[in-house]
């Protein structure tokens, strides 16, 4: 029972590590574009890859929770950095408009970043933890 339980997280880690992965690299990729300037009507889909990412490393850390050897604490710490991933995109065009918005910019990118370390950081926790 136990094998078939690692068996589905292991599964599940590896396709949502992934999506992390890819829609994180691309969001990341059309964040840049509109940071410089360029293609402000694909906002919606890097919002769209934003939120697939932050869904994976939401996936990563229920797995990461509920599975043995896992790490409570890794798990709230995807939580809080999805959770203020989503929080700072979706308003950051009204915390702190004007010359110094480009911390936000920043803050936001950072985020992103640490959203895509901390999945993978999850995942290879879990897989040393099964090799033993």
């Amino acid at each position: 029972m136990q094998v078939r339980v690692y068996k589905l997280i292991a599964m599940i880690n590896r396709y949502a590590v992934a999506i992390v992965t890819i829609a994180g690299t691309l969001a990341l990729i059309s964040g840049l574009i509109f940071w410089f300037g360029g293609a402000p009507s694909l906002v919606s889909m890097h919002m769209l890859l934003g939120f697939l990412t932050v869904a994976g490393l939401w996936t990563i850390a229920i797995a990461q929770a509920l599975s043995n050897g896992g790490s409570w604490i890794l798990a709230v710490i995807a939580l809080v950095v999805g959770g203020l991933t989503i929080y700072v995109g979706m308003n950051q065009a009204a915390l702190l408009p004007g010359d110094n918005h480009w911390l936000i910019q920043l803050g936001h990118l950072l985020l992103g970043i640490l959203t895509i370390g901390v999945a993978h950081m999850a995942v290879a926790r879990q897989r040393r933890a099964a090799a033993g």
